[in-house]
This record gives C-alpha cells, sequence and structure tokens, in this order.
C-alpha cells in the first residue's frame, strides 16, 4: 500500500460491496479482504455470496483430506455478514459426483461421510438458524452426490421455515423430504435438478409454493402421477427423469412451456395463455387433452411421432413458428416411416416461419425425394434449414418450391464442404429460384 494511503476509501463502503458481491467468491473476496482496508470493511456488509468446496471434493475422491469443515465456514460466514447477505451460493458438486439420473446410482459411488452434504438437516440449521436467513432472497444449494444420493435431507422444510422471505431457490443432487414443508408466498422462482422428491404427485410443491413464477424440474425421480398447478406460473422447464403414468400442467398464466418426457399414457396442457411450447417426447400416448392452447404460436418438436404430433399441435391453430428435429440417432428411413412426405411439405406450407434444425435437415433427404407434388397455396415466409457435408442442396429443391414469393430463405453450409461446392449449391439456388431472397451461413 502506498504512502498516500489506500485509494479505495474515498469509495462509499456501500459500493465497495456490491463490487465484492459481483464478485461473489468466498475465497476471491477473501484475498480482497487482505488487500484493502476498505474492501476489509465493505466486506462485512457484501450481499452476495458463493462458497464452493469442489477442490475438497475431488481431494476426497482421491482419498486424501485435510480440507476445511465446508458447513461451519458456511454458518460462520452467514453469521459474519448477518443482515446484509441476499444472495448465498452453495456448491460442493462443480461436476464432481453428479448424477445422471437421480434416481439411480452406481455401485462404489456411496459416501457414508456427512461433511460436504449440505442438503442434510444439521447443514442446513447451521447457516439457516443466524440473522441472514430471514433477509436472505436467493438461494442456491449443489450437493456432493456420493453423500446426498442415499439418504433423505431435510432442507425443503428447513429453509420454508426460516427462509420465508425467499423468492429464488435453487437446489440440486439430492433426495429431498417434504414432511413438515411450510407455504412460501414469496417464493417466485425454484429450480429442482437431479432430485429424488418424496411428493409423487406434486401436491405439496403445488401447496406450498402457490405464488411461482418459474419452475424448472430437471430430472426429478419419484414422480408417479405428476401435475403442475399453479395459477401464477408463466415459464415452466420440464425434464422427466421417468415414465410417470400421467403428466399434467393446470397454469391458466403459463405462456412458455419445455417438456421433455418419453411416452406418458395421458398428456393434460390446460395452459389457455401458453404461446411458446418447446417439446420433446418418444411418443404421444392415447389420452391427450391439449383443446386449451388458444394462443399457441411457437412450437418446436423434437421426436419422430410427427403425424401425431402434428394433428395434435398443429392442424386448427395459429401456428407462427415451428422448429422441427429429430432424436439423436435417427435415420432418414425412420423419418420416412414416421411422416407422409407430401402431408410433410403441406404442414411446413401452411406455416409462416419454419426453422429445420440440424439432424432433421440432415435426414431430409429420402423423404423430400418421394414427394409426388407441391399443388397447395403456401404461407412460408421464411425458412432455415441445414446442408451436411458435402454442401449439395439439390435434394432440397422440393422444400424450396413450397415457399412463398420474397420468401426469406437462410441456408447453413456445414463448416466441412468444400468451398466449391458450396458455390455449386449458391448458384443453383438462386438460378431456380430467383424470387426467393437468399442468405447462406455455415453450422458445425
Amino acid at each position: 500500500m502506498s504512502a498516500s494511503g489506500d485509494p479505495l476509501d474515498a469509495l462509499p463502503a456501500a459500493v465497495l460491496a456490491d463490487v465484492l458481491g459481483r464478485v461473489a467468491d468466498a475465497g476471491d473476496i477473501a484475498a480482497c479482504r487482505l488487500a484493502s482496508r476498505a474492501l476489509l470493511a465493505a466486506s462485512y456488509l457484501c450481499p452476495r455470496v458463493r462458497l464452493c468446496a469442489a477442490d475438497c471434493a475431488r481431494r476426497r475422491c482421491e482419498g486424501g483430506g485435510g480440507f476445511p469443515a465446508f458447513c461451519a465456514t458456511t454458518a460462520n460466514l452467514a453469521s459474519l455478514l448477518g443482515p446484509h447477505l441476499r444472495s448465498l451460493s452453495l456448491d460442493t458438486a462443480d461436476g464432481q459426483g453428479s448424477p445422471d439420473d437421480a434416481m439411480w446410482v452406481e455401485e462404489g459411488e456411496f459416501d457414508e461421510a456427512d461433511d460436504l452434504h449440505l442438503t442434510s438437516g444439521e447443514a442446513v440449521a447451521a447457516w439457516a438458524a443466524t440473522s441472514t436467513a430471514a433477509v436472505l432472497r436467493e438461494l442456491e444449494i449443489a450437493d456432493y452426490w456420493p453423500q446426498a444420493c442415499w439418504r433423505k435431507a431435510e432442507a425443503l422444510p428447513l429453509i420454508s421455515h426460516y427462509c420465508q422471505n425467499l423468492v429464488k431457490l435453487g437446489l440440486k443432487n439430492a433426495w429431498l423430504s417434504v414432511e413438515g414443508l411450510k407455504k412460501m408466498p414469496n417464493l417466485t422462482h425454484l429450480t429442482l435438478e437431479f432430485i429424488r422428491l418424496d411428493d409423487e404427485d406434486l401436491n405439496q410443491l403445488n401447496e406450498c409454493f402457490p405464488c411461482l413464477h418459474t419452475l424448472n424440474l430437471i430430472g426429478v425421480g419419484g414422480l408417479k402421477d405428476p401435475k403442475i398447478d399453479l395459477l401464477h406460473l408463466k415459464a415452466c422447464r420440464w425434464e422427466v427423469s421417468n415414465v410417470p403414468r400421467s403428466l399434467v400442467v393446470r397454469a391458466p398464466d403459463l405462456v412458455f412451456l419445455e417438456l421433455k418426457c418419453i411416452r406418458p399414457d395421458t398428456l393434460i396442457l390446460d395452459t389457455p395463455s401458453l404461446s411458446t411450447l418447446k417439446l420433446t417426447i418418444d411418443k404421444l400416448g392415447a389420452n391427450v387433452r391439449v383443446d386449451g392452447l388458444l394462443r399457441l404460436t411457437n412450437l418446436h418438436i423434437e421426436s419422430l411421432d410427427f403425424s401425431s404430433l402434428f394433428l395434435v399441435f398443429i392442424d386448427n391453430r395459429g401456428i407462427r413458428t415451428l422448429e422441427l428435429e429429430l432424436p439423436e440417432f435417427a435415420s432418414q428411413y425412420e423419418l420416412l416411416e414416421a411422416v407422409n412426405p407430401d402431408y410433410l411439405l403441406k404442414m411446413l406450407a401452411s406455416i409462416s416461419e419454419v426453422k429445420l434444425a440440424p439432424r432433421f435437415s440432415c435426414e431430409l433427404k429420402l423423404c423430400l425425394a418421394l414427394c409426388k407434388g407441391s399443388q397447395f397455396g403456401s404461407c412460408l415466409k421464411k425458412l432455415l434449414i441445414h446442408v451436411p457435408q458435402p454442401g449439395s442442396c439439390s435434394h432440397l429443391l422440393p422444400l424450396f418450391e413450397i415457399c412463398a414469393p420474397l420468401c426469406e430463405v437462410t441456408v447453413l453450409f456445414h463448416t466441412e464442404s468444400a468451398d466449391a461446392v458450396r458455390q455449386g449449391a449458391i448458384s443453383i439456388c438462386m438460378q431456380n429460384f430467383p424470387d426467393i431472397r437468399w442468405q447462406w451461413g455455415t453450422w458445425q
């Protein structure tokens, strides 16, 4: 430090505290405290802190030791910052010990210690019993999967008891109990990722988090007949990790839904305000009720069950934007079996804007080759398509024929396509379809 004193002394402590909050990582904040007396004083007012124990987890996997008691460190920090802390992030995962599926654990992954088990009752109570809990607005906890996977944790009930002013909550890598869960009327954002949840129908979630605006359920297991029933929900991402018999979403204000599932027997979407649906599904079940999708305009489908999905989600609806993709490893023969080529072209021609994702684009050749004709009106004003290597567009001509006059077509060539092949394809397209507004690019 220079003789003239600390240059940061001139800045208000609140400004320095906000800067430290943007740094967030507790280790970096500690280094800043050592570098400046002004930062040392401001650190006690820090509104956001992130503690990461990834190094501890790695040393544990390698059979090492000597790492600090992480839970005790968290409790000390919460006591130190007290009423100033607004956002707390605790992470003992960082990609280490995270499950591929919350329902299963490979042999040898169990760890009977609990020093990194952040969703246990003792770990949560250690920091939640301080003055921090009452003022906390955002909380994220990523647990250490080998310690958390095999024992039920009390994190949710305790958080609902201590953190009544919480607005945003995210929990990852845990088996969570809902016994004793209290209502949290201020919570608007909830993310559960790689979680086994003891709430098979989601009744407790619906009852105790009634004011959610955003809900993310990513790989949440333990569900049997789950129903999302939330009056104020506006955005939802739901990746179903097992095969429940039915999926129900009742949310009158929902405008965005991303749903990934396999083949539920029953699918009910009672979402009259929904405008954007991103649906990844193996096969549509026999019982589908989606009559309430009156405002659906943007639709993304990743599937091979196109004939059924088109009938349910496109026919007699005002879809303006449609994006199609195939599951991984699907072939052009499976696409041909899944949908009649002429029916596919007719569906595409009824949409204003169409995006054909990479896998769908690359397996389209055989389907287009068997098209018999395109003698129907077209609404297609905007088209995006990916061209596979080597870069020929000749097989795409039937698709370009359904474009409305002055349609804007974006053609993305694979980056490994030869320049000469690209130039030849561009020349053919422009000569055969001079009324189309062409744009060219690359994809990888």
